[in-house]
């Protein structure tokens, strides 16, 4: 049971370690979207991908030593939780086990918020892209339009040059 102990706190702290950098990604893909750089978005978007495969293959070995452990104490792997776990068995690793579930648990609302951050500046850069474009176009139309807002005719500049077609 120790070991198995040991190997859940080991992938735990794993995972720590994996959101500190997701955190860390988060918060420079919020700067390359507030500054519109595209290039290092995309660089920062690979990485992220990367990052999350590593995070989901931690949780599924986490949900594997769960099992394992749920089995060993006889107890519903479904019922089992890490503040379960701590309450259920006494073992010298329940204050890191505690510690690190902590620690994840503070990380996933940092993720979640920045995630939200994320998502209202996109929001606000798209409206803002759109508003300009709109702008555009209607100034497009206006300086093209023959008619007034108002309904009155521009008068049109006519240009006239004289073409010699002498050789």
């Amino acid at each position: 049971m120790s070991s198995l102990l040991k190997n859940l706190l080991t992938t735990m702290e794993k995972k720590i370690i994996l959101y500190e950098k997701f955190i860390s990604l988060l918060q420079d893909e919020w700067k390359c979207i507030a500054d519109y750089s595209i290039e290092t978005l995309e660089s920062l978007i690979n990485k992220k991908y990367d990052l999350v495969n590593q995070l989901q293959s931690l949780e599924v070995e986490r949900i594997r030593i769960m099992k394992k452990v749920a089995h060993s104490l006889n107890v519903s792997h479904g019922n089992l939780t890490m503040k379960n776990l701590i309450h259920i068995q006494k073992n010298p690793l329940n204050s890191r086990l505690a510690k690190s579930r902590k620690n994840l648990l503070t990380q996933i609302q940092s993720v979640n918020y920045l995630n939200c951050s994320i998502r209202d500046l996109m929001k606000k850069s798209s409206l803002s892209f759109r508003k300009s474009l709109v702008h555009l176009h209607t100034e497009g139309e206006i300086a093209s339009s023959p008619y007034h807002a108002n309904g009155k005719i521009n008068k049109s500049e006519k240009y006239s040059r004289m073409l010699s077609v002498d050789a």
